[in-house]
């Protein structure tokens, strides 16, 4: 049977660490037809890495252009660019091929709008065309925490992220120096398409309010958003928001009320900490026989297991606390082994559109809580201020 063509768009380090090994790992499943980055030499010297047959491309405008022209044929694409990307996941659906796109879906509610109204002026249904990259949400650990939290009433959910600078986390990874052969003009056009998305989300706030938002909020928190939505329903309100530290990117404490039918009380706390020895993301449910709590590592090294804690009673005065680890499999790669079914016509359920959007909603209820933390409300008529869940 033919494998499906697939094309990594965005030549960085996620692409590096994770996608281009696991696409290797699985070529049974999936045939790397091209791969796509800004930087010319970049891309020539990672499709000529590739093997024979893999096309280097400087631009998704060169992408569509070669399958339009029947030179090459793509049924699906990784979309690991920087910035907002719906309006680049249109395009590639227009053109008949389905994305994994990484988070975030997008910087503004208005992008998603646009992607919407395209898959429906096309009767494409966007739930078999399109997956976010929400790795946790195929984690092993994570649907077994799923299992045991529909048995329980949850009380509390606390998160507490310390994340060092990223190099320490890709040192191992062996990254391609930063490339200097991008043009000029495309490096324009892409901040100017970013700030046309930060614009319509949040408006002109000052510093550090724009990047907290794109870098910080939806560049890292968003994951968290994510979990949440997947394990309990999502976030419902944020009652408190306050940025600290002495240097950007500094510290988020935030928290408020979940969509359940208690309104568990949900905190998050992350901190960038450039020497801390290690990446640490612990999520912890607290429910009214015990504890459920994730663990995870750094999402860079594959096979770096999340480990599940489980904490219950034990008759007659004790505790049990019970530790699981699934060291065979990979979420990274249990979300390119869902994706390339969803290629082959068998869609699994997985984070769609409509979760992304969710949680770039969610995004903004956090902006705009913290916008007002460092007294400088949203202008009005920015997405974020009329922001709901």
């Amino acid at each position: 049977m033919t494998r499906p063509r697939i094309a990594v768009i965005g030549l960085g380090g996620i692409s590096q660490s994770v996608h281009l090994p696991l696409l290797r790992r699985n070529a049974d499943l999936l045939d790397l037809v091209a791969v796509v980055d800004a930087s010319p030499s970049r891309a020539a010297g990672i499709a000529a890495a590739h093997g024979d047959g893999v096309l280097a491309l400087d631009s998704i405008d060169a992408l569509l252009a070669a399958v339009a022209a029947g030179a090459l044929r793509v049924d699906g694409a990784i979309l690991a660019t920087t910035g907002s990307h719906a309006p680049d996941v249109a395009r590639l659906v227009a053109a008949g091929i389905k994305v994994l796109v990484e988070k975030p879906l997008a910087f503004s509610l208005a992008e998603i709008e646009q992607l919407r109204a395209l898959a429906a002026d096309r009767g494409i249904d966007l739930a078999a065309w399109v997956r976010v990259g929400y790795m946790k949400e195929y984690d092993p650990a994570t649907l077994r925490a799923k299992k045991l939290l529909a048995e329980v009433t949850l009380r509390a959910v606390s998160v507490e992220v310390l994340h060092p600078a990223d190099g320490a986390q890709l040192a191992f990874a062996n990254l391609l120096p930063a490339p200097t052969d991008v043009p000029a003009d495309t490096l324009a056009g892409f901040r100017a398409a970013a700030t046309a998305g930060i614009v319509a989300a949040i408006g002109e706030p000052p510093a550090p309010l724009p990047a907290l938002y794109t870098n910080v909020v939806l560049g890292s928190v968003v994951h968290d958003i994510g979990l949440l939505r997947a394990l309990t329903g999502g976030i419902q309100t944020v009652d408190r928001a306050r940025h600290f530290a002495p240097q950007f990117p500094g510290s988020l404490s935030l928290g408020g009320n979940l969509a359940d039918d208690q309104g568990t009380p949900w905190s998050i706390d992350w901190h960038f900490i450039a020497d801390y020895p290690e990446y640490r993301e612990t999520v912890t449910f607290h429910h009214e026989t015990g504890s459920i709590a994730l663990g995870f590592t750094v999402p860079y090294v594959l096979n770096s297991p999340t480990v599940l804690t489980v904490v219950t009673g034990a008759e007659p005065l004790g505790s049990t606390r019970s530790e699981s680890r699934w060291m065979q499999q990979e979420a990274f790669e249990n979300e390119l082994r869902a994706f390339a079914s969803l290629l082959a016509g068998r869609p699994r359920p997985g984070p769609s559109v409509t979760d992304g959007a969710a949680d770039v909603a969610v995004g903004q209820l956090m902006i705009r809580a913290l916008a007002a933390g460092l007294g400088s409300p949203l202008p009005p008529g920015a997405e974020a201020e009329a922001a709901t869940p």
